[in-house]
């Protein structure tokens, strides 16, 4: 499971921090839960600059060669993860 994290500045810029493939050994996290829950209570944004890359979405972005249409892919995937999470937060 691919998860893409990033950080919101003050004046409300995302700055992309990291592309993280989270992978158990065993195949015993498929789809990435245990390893969200791990991110969320150990970092301080109680997970809000994390979000996992959807099957489709990874697809996509693994298709694609031209760097333009993959930055703005990531920044589609972001803008629609944190829109979403300051709605659910209101």
């Amino acid at each position: 499971m691919l998860f893409i994290e990033y950080d919101v500045t003050a004046s409300g810029e995302i700055e992309l921090v990291a592309l993280i493939n989270a992978v158990e050994e065993d195949g015993q996290d498929p789809d990435g839960t245990e390893w969200m829950a791990w991110r969320s209570a150990t970092f301080e944004d109680d997970g809000l600059g994390c979000v996992a890359v959807r099957p489709a979405e990874l697809e996509s972005m693994e298709q694609t060669e031209d760097p333009e249409q993959l930055r703005a892919m990531v920044e589609r995937i972001i803008l629609s993860d944190r829109s979403a999470k300051e709605r659910a937060g209101s």
